[in-house]
Protein backbone atom coordinates (compact mmCIF):
# COMPACT_ATOMS: atom_id res chain seq x y z
CA UNK A 1 0.00 0.00 0.00
CA UNK A 2 2.90 2.31 0.84
CA UNK A 3 4.29 1.70 -2.47
CA UNK A 4 1.02 2.76 -4.24
CA UNK A 5 0.73 5.71 -2.32
CA UNK A 6 3.94 6.85 -2.83
CA UNK A 7 3.29 6.15 -6.93
CA UNK A 8 -0.01 7.79 -6.80
CA UNK A 9 0.89 10.40 -4.75
CA UNK A 10 4.08 11.22 -6.39
CA UNK A 11 6.30 11.97 -3.29
CA UNK A 12 7.83 9.45 -0.81
CA UNK A 13 5.12 8.25 2.18
CA UNK A 14 7.09 7.28 5.12
CA UNK A 15 5.07 5.90 8.31
CA UNK A 16 5.09 7.99 11.25
CA UNK A 17 3.21 6.11 13.82
CA UNK A 18 2.16 2.77 14.68
CA UNK A 19 -1.54 3.57 14.06
CA UNK A 20 -3.78 1.32 11.54
CA UNK A 21 -5.62 4.16 10.49
CA UNK A 22 -3.38 4.97 7.35
CA UNK A 23 -3.96 8.68 7.51
CA UNK A 24 -2.00 8.82 10.92
CA UNK A 25 -0.04 6.16 10.45
CA UNK A 26 1.48 8.33 7.04
CA UNK A 27 0.55 11.43 7.86
CA UNK A 28 -1.56 11.35 4.94
CA UNK A 29 -5.31 13.24 4.94
CA UNK A 30 -8.44 11.28 4.56
CA UNK A 31 -8.56 12.36 0.52
CA UNK A 32 -5.44 11.10 0.10
CA UNK A 33 -5.88 7.81 1.22
CA UNK A 34 -8.81 7.56 -0.22
CA UNK A 35 -7.05 8.71 -3.40
CA UNK A 36 -4.68 5.75 -2.94
CA UNK A 37 -7.57 3.56 -2.04
CA UNK A 38 -9.02 4.06 -5.35
CA UNK A 39 -5.50 3.61 -7.37
CA UNK A 40 -4.95 0.56 -5.17
CA UNK A 41 -8.27 -1.02 -6.61
CA UNK A 42 -7.67 0.37 -9.90
CA UNK A 43 -4.23 -1.45 -11.37
CA UNK A 44 -2.94 -4.93 -9.70
CA UNK A 45 -1.57 -3.99 -6.55
CA UNK A 46 -3.36 -7.06 -4.91
CA UNK A 47 -1.29 -9.25 -6.09
CA UNK A 48 1.80 -7.72 -4.35
CA UNK A 49 0.33 -7.54 -0.89
CA UNK A 50 1.80 -10.77 0.46
CA UNK A 51 0.99 -12.91 3.47
CA UNK A 52 2.42 -13.00 6.72
CA UNK A 53 5.67 -14.60 7.07
CA UNK A 54 4.49 -17.11 9.63
CA UNK A 55 1.32 -18.13 7.44
CA UNK A 56 2.42 -20.53 5.84
CA UNK A 57 3.21 -22.40 9.50
CA UNK A 58 -0.38 -21.76 10.59
CA UNK A 59 -1.92 -23.03 6.93
CA UNK A 60 0.19 -26.04 6.78
CA UNK A 61 -0.60 -26.76 10.84
CA UNK A 62 -4.34 -26.32 10.69
CA UNK A 63 -4.41 -28.40 7.64
CA UNK A 64 -2.79 -31.10 9.44
CA UNK A 65 -5.57 -30.54 12.21
CA UNK A 66 -8.22 -31.41 9.58
CA UNK A 67 -8.91 -27.82 9.20
CA UNK A 68 -10.50 -26.08 5.79
CA UNK A 69 -9.62 -22.41 5.74
CA UNK A 70 -11.03 -19.96 4.39
CA UNK A 71 -9.98 -16.30 3.10
CA UNK A 72 -12.63 -13.35 3.74
CA UNK A 73 -11.18 -10.29 2.14
CA UNK A 74 -12.61 -7.05 1.59
CA UNK A 75 -11.22 -7.08 -1.62
CA UNK A 76 -13.14 -6.50 -5.05
CA UNK A 77 -14.53 -9.85 -6.46
CA UNK A 78 -13.08 -8.26 -9.90
CA UNK A 79 -8.94 -8.60 -8.06
CA UNK A 80 -9.72 -12.10 -6.54
CA UNK A 81 -7.68 -13.77 -8.95
CA UNK A 82 -4.93 -10.86 -8.01
CA UNK A 83 -5.41 -11.61 -4.25
CA UNK A 84 -5.10 -15.60 -4.87
CA UNK A 85 -1.76 -15.18 -6.36
CA UNK A 86 -0.46 -12.96 -3.24
CA UNK A 87 -1.87 -15.81 -1.26
CA UNK A 88 0.92 -17.76 -2.92
CA UNK A 89 -1.04 -21.21 -3.15
CA UNK A 90 -2.01 -20.93 0.56
CA UNK A 91 -5.56 -20.82 0.21
CA UNK A 92 -7.33 -22.00 -3.14
CA UNK A 93 -9.05 -19.24 -5.15
CA UNK A 94 -12.21 -21.53 -4.40
CA UNK A 95 -11.60 -20.66 -1.06
CA UNK A 96 -11.43 -16.97 -1.04
CA UNK A 97 -14.56 -14.73 -0.51
CA UNK A 98 -14.23 -11.12 -1.52
CA UNK A 99 -16.85 -8.94 0.16
CA UNK A 100 -15.33 -5.46 -1.45
CA UNK A 101 -13.59 -2.28 -0.13
CA UNK A 102 -16.74 -1.08 1.86
CA UNK A 103 -17.61 -4.31 3.35
CA UNK A 104 -18.66 -4.02 6.86
CA UNK A 105 -18.21 -6.74 9.79
CA UNK A 106 -21.53 -7.62 9.60
CA UNK A 107 -21.18 -9.00 5.95
CA UNK A 108 -18.56 -11.30 7.01
CA UNK A 109 -20.25 -12.23 9.98
CA UNK A 110 -22.92 -13.18 7.38
CA UNK A 111 -20.22 -15.95 5.33
CA UNK A 112 -18.70 -17.02 8.66
CA UNK A 113 -22.06 -18.05 9.72
CA UNK A 114 -22.85 -19.23 6.14
CA UNK A 115 -19.45 -21.63 6.33
CA UNK A 116 -20.19 -22.52 10.11
CA UNK A 117 -17.15 -21.21 11.18
CA UNK A 118 -16.00 -22.89 14.31
CA UNK A 119 -12.68 -20.55 14.47
CA UNK A 120 -12.26 -16.73 13.57
CA UNK A 121 -8.92 -14.73 13.28
CA UNK A 122 -8.78 -11.56 11.86
CA UNK A 123 -6.62 -8.51 12.01
CA UNK A 124 -9.14 -5.72 12.69
CA UNK A 125 -10.54 -5.77 15.96
CA UNK A 126 -13.94 -4.72 15.02
CA UNK A 127 -14.49 -7.99 12.72
CA UNK A 128 -13.68 -10.34 15.63
CA UNK A 129 -16.33 -8.26 17.78
CA UNK A 130 -18.88 -8.43 15.71
CA UNK A 131 -18.15 -12.46 15.00
CA UNK A 132 -17.73 -13.33 19.12
CA UNK A 133 -21.69 -14.27 19.28
CA UNK A 134 -21.34 -16.62 16.29
CA UNK A 135 -17.74 -18.10 15.94
CA UNK A 136 -16.60 -20.15 19.24
CA UNK A 137 -12.81 -19.15 18.87
CA UNK A 138 -12.58 -15.46 18.00
CA UNK A 139 -9.18 -14.72 17.48
CA UNK A 140 -7.53 -11.16 17.30
CA UNK A 141 -3.62 -11.25 15.27
CA UNK A 142 -2.35 -7.93 17.40
CA UNK A 143 0.67 -6.33 15.31
CA UNK A 144 1.52 -3.99 17.63
CA UNK A 145 -0.82 -0.88 15.72
CA UNK A 146 -2.37 1.69 18.14
CA UNK A 147 -6.33 2.68 17.22
CA UNK A 148 -8.24 -0.41 18.24
CA UNK A 149 -9.28 -0.11 21.74
CA UNK A 150 -9.55 -2.97 23.95
CA UNK A 151 -10.42 -6.87 22.88
CA UNK A 152 -13.99 -7.49 24.48
CA UNK A 153 -13.92 -10.32 27.13
CA UNK A 154 -13.76 -13.43 24.72
CA UNK A 155 -11.19 -12.64 22.27
CA UNK A 156 -8.09 -14.07 21.91
CA UNK A 157 -5.14 -11.97 21.53
CA UNK A 158 -1.94 -13.34 19.51
CA UNK A 159 0.72 -11.85 18.58
CA UNK A 160 1.98 -14.70 15.85
CA UNK A 161 -0.10 -16.71 13.70
CA UNK A 162 1.46 -19.55 14.51
CA UNK A 163 -0.07 -19.17 18.25
CA UNK A 164 -3.90 -19.42 16.05
CA UNK A 165 -2.84 -23.33 15.45
CA UNK A 166 -1.60 -24.28 18.60
CA UNK A 167 -5.44 -22.72 20.22
CA UNK A 168 -7.12 -24.67 17.52
CA UNK A 169 -5.31 -28.00 18.18
CA UNK A 170 -6.01 -27.58 21.75
CA UNK A 171 -9.70 -26.87 20.76
CA UNK A 172 -9.80 -29.67 18.57
CA UNK A 173 -7.60 -32.59 20.39
CA UNK A 174 -10.43 -34.23 22.54
CA UNK A 175 -12.96 -34.13 19.01
CA UNK A 176 -9.73 -36.22 17.19
CA UNK A 177 -8.76 -38.26 20.00
CA UNK A 178 -12.46 -39.41 20.16
CA UNK A 179 -12.87 -40.21 16.50
CA UNK A 180 -9.44 -42.17 16.04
Amino acid sequence: WKTCAAWTLRRPVERITDDYALEDRFGLSRREVAKVWDAFHQGNWWERVHPYPEAWDLIEHLSGLGACVWAVTNVDARHLHARALSLEGMIPESRIVTLGARAMPEDRVAILRDLRATAFLDDRLDNVHAALPYVPICSWIHRDYRGFGEPENGVLVIDDLRDFGTVLQDFLYPVLVATA
